[in-house]
């Protein structure tokens, strides 16, 4: 004990000189062993290995699951899907995925992991539609099954696709936001800007669902409405996210609202409005984090969320891939897994039927 305690005092002695005035000579010391532990312990993992999710069993078929990212409701939901399929279908599921949501290259890693062990089905859910093409083209020529799910790629080479139509899921953001307008009396002839906010624009969903938003808004708001083509990208990054929403309230004097494209920008972007009081902001987001629940039943403001069908698509992806493990073949390519739109007057049936599904 007395060893420990004095390794303590060691490390906060260390810790306190180093707020104090130090020499220039000491500043540029190495860092002593005990600040590297700290620094180690202190330092998150980048990607959770493979876990099952289901009960592993010997002669079942094996299905690994590469997620875009290991955090929030919109992900467990997925989870949730991929375990009820699994344990229908009478298969092994395994989950891993990077903590950060751009971090394509942990993915990468992953997915050339599985080469050589017993893997019957892959499903992949893709941080980036473009530099995963390489390695998912090589598992499909080593006859491994790719079943992709909430993302997309910009290749034909996976089996089969369920996810949202995300241009279809663009316009009606754009729609809800229009509408949203409206309810705030503001005229047609008054100035208005929206802008929107993303995580990436590596994503295809991310680029599908501003194309869908910028056709709709061409084509049915007034000429005085402003929808920003160029999306503010926050890299999945909170600090940056709420930087970025902060600095559009300030410098955009006639700022009318937010459309945020994916779930972390837009449990973001609802924290900034709600910390900035700002009243006669209105924000269309997706998908459905506690913080978008709250800022939809606070009767002070103006939201709506997106909301996708992310339990049917682990649902789905898994029974397909177990289909096309067993020889199967996939009838569509992509499989459209519909959206809800959730607002004041219908979150808590929302709500309610996810508490029930959830049993």
């Amino acid at each position: 004990m007395k060893k420990i305690a004095t390794l303590l005092f060691c490390v906060i002695l260390t810790l306190a000189m180093a707020g104090c005035g130090q020499s220039p000579k000491a500043a540029d010391a190495p860092k002593s062993t005990q600040q590297a532990i700290i620094d180690k312990a202190n330092k998150a993992p980048e990607k959770q290995e493979f876990t099952a999710v289901t009960d592993v069993q010997e002669g079942r078929k094996n299905v690994y699951v590469v997620l875009k990212v290991l955090k929030g409701d919109y992900w467990s939901q997925v989870v949730s899907g991929l375990k009820d399929a699994g344990k229908a279908a009478n298969c092994n599921i395994y989950v891993g995925g990077p903590y950060k949501e751009t971090n394509w290259q942990a993915q990468v890693e992953m997915l050339k992991s599985l080469v050589g062990k017993q893997v019957d089905a892959v499903i992949l859910a893709t941080s980036d539609s473009v530099q995963l093409i390489p390695t998912v083209e090589e598992l499909r020529k080593g006859k491994l099954p790719v079943v992709l799910v909430d993302t997309g790629l910009n290749t034909k080479q996976y089996n089969a696709a369920y996810m949202t139509n995300n241009f279809d899921a663009g316009s009606k953001a754009a729609e809800e936001m229009l509408q949203l307008l409206r309810s705030t009396g503001l005229k047609e002839t008054q100035n208005a800007t929206v802008v929107m906010k993303v995580s990436s624009l590596k994503s295809q969903n991310m680029v599908e669902r501003i194309e869908g938003a910028n056709a709709y808004w061409q084509a049915k708001a007034p000429k005085a409405w402003k929808l920003e083509s160029k999306a503010l990208v926050d890299y999945g990054d909170k600090a940056l996210s709420m930087e970025l929403s902060q600095k559009a309230m300030q410098d955009i004097k006639d700022l009318k609202g937010f459309i945020s494209c994916n779930n972390s920008s837009t449990v973001n972007a609802a924290e900034a409005i709600v910390a900035s009081k700002r009243k006669d902001l209105a924000l269309v987001g997706f998908d459905y984090a506690k913080e978008t629940a709250a800022l939809i039943a606070n009767p002070d403001f103006k939201a709506v969320s997106i909301v996708q069908n992310q339990y049917d698509m682990g649902l789905e992806s898994v029974k397909k891939a177990v289909e096309l493990a067993n020889g199967g073949q996939a009838e569509q390519l992509n499989v459209d897994t519909g959206i809800s739109v959730v607002n004041k007057d219908n979150y808590k049936q929302y709500e309610a039927n996810v508490a029930g599904r959830a049993k």
